[in-house]
């Protein structure tokens, strides 16, 4: 066969080869900021080496394949990119790829929702707060009206049981006095009795002179009794008088107190009209020997006084009532007492100043006292009160 050479047509393909590369290339440099994703819509879609039909088809995309159109500006083609690979394709059979748009707006509106979900979670959790502190300020308010009323029926409750053993005492007292004055006439029966057996030993009684000592009978032989003096020894008569007020320490106890000022508790003592006191308030321990000295307290007549700050524990009370309190060295101890109707007791209540968890907080507990005499000088003490000496009284 023989062919015939056409050099016309030989350097018009030489020259159509040489601009499709010079545009590949320039497509290609320029590709990184114009291209966009797109999808082959056409079942399949040849890719060719230029912007017609009539340049040579380089490959063969299938339909929905992905591609990245770099230039739509040569008519019905746009140069695009597939793989390592650069060619034109007919316009009409692209579609824009919208999964990454639709991703994004996705991912948008799940930010959107997300947001809205924990401003809605952030509201909820500050009403649910807000009812929170409500329902615990009305639990608080609740509860401190229920200490109120357990502290006056407490209280009341004291003065009625204060009130009834008043009488009790009183009348205790009484009968002590009774049998005390019964006693003192006995022993003055038995002691007269016994001069008079002492005077029938020896000399006759002396019999009394019916006249004046310088009339008729003057010569009698009886003398006539001269009258007795008798006077009472005050024994307290060498001691210091001492005048405290009231929530104050005698100084005959050479003792400081103790406090636990993180509690807010308190016994609170009324005393009458007819005495002052003085109060010493020991903590318990395992046993007598154990028992702690915590606070000693003078307290005056008309007076009310708080003894606040008690530390935790089981407590009691020993008692001093009287007036005109007097000090003196004893033993080389300082030693004090009262000197008139005096009386002293230990008070076999137990004071349980020990704080109590509850579901709705702590309960500190707290006392109320009301002590006096009676204007006689005797009882109107505490309950279960056992009598004690004035040198038990004075021990720590």
């Amino acid at each position: 066969m023989k062919l015939n050479y056409n050099p016309i047509y030989l350097k018009q393909e030489i020259m159509k080869s040489i601009f499709t590369f010079i545009l590949l290339l320039v497509i290609t440099f320029s590709a990184q900021a114009q291209s966009e994703q797109y999808l082959m819509s056409a079942q399949k879609l040849e890719v060719r080496s230029g912007p017609g039909l009539n340049f040579n088809t380089i490959a063969e995309v299938p339909q929905g394949t992905q591609v990245y159109v770099m230039s739509s500006n040569y008519g019905d083609w746009s140069a695009i990119q597939f793989k390592s690979m650069n060619g034109f394709v007919l316009t009409n059979r692209l579609t824009q790829d919208s999964t990454i748009a639709d991703a994004e707006k996705a991912a948008r509106e799940a930010e959107a929702k997300k947001a809205a979900a924990a401003a809605a979670a952030k509201a909820a959790i500050a009403r649910a707060q807000a009812a929170k502190r409500a329902a615990e300020e009305a639990a608080r308010i609740a509860f401190a009206e229920a200490e109120r009323l357990t502290r006056e029926a407490q209280a009341t409750a004291a003065k009625a049981a204060a009130d009834a053993d008043a009488a009790k005492r009183s009348k205790t007292a009484a009968e002590r006095k009774a049998l005390a004055d019964t006693e003192e006439t006995r022993k003055a029966l038995e002691l007269a009795r016994q001069r008079a057996a002492k005077g029938n030993t020896g000399i006759s009684a002396p019999i009394e002179s019916t006249t004046a000592s310088a009339g008729a009978n003057s010569g009698s032989s009886a003398p006539k009794a001269a009258p007795i003096s008798v006077t009472r020894e005050d024994k307290y008569s060498s001691w210091e008088k001492k005048t405290y007020k009231s929530g104050a320490t005698p100084k005959s106890f050479n003792f400081k107190g103790k406090f636990d000022y993180k509690l807010d508790n308190y016994l609170k003592i009324k005393v009458g009209k007819n005495t002052e006191l003085v109060a010493k308030l020991y903590k318990m321990g395992q046993t007598s020997k154990d028992d702690q000295l915590v606070r000693v307290v003078y307290i005056n007549s008309n007076t009310t006084q708080f003894i606040r700050n008690i530390p935790e524990g089981e407590y009691y009370l020993k008692i001093a009532y009287g007036k005109v309190w007097k000090e003196t060295m004893k033993d080389g101890k300082r030693f004090g007492t009262f000197t008139q109707n005096a009386l002293y007791e230990q008070v076999q209540s137990v004071l349980d100043f020990n704080t109590v968890k509850t579901s709705k907080g702590i309960n500190v507990p707290s006392y109320n006292l009301s002590l006096d005499l009676l204007p006689s000088g005797n009882g109107y003490a505490t309950n279960n009160g056992e009598g004690i000496s004035a040198d038990k009284f004075n021990d720590n």
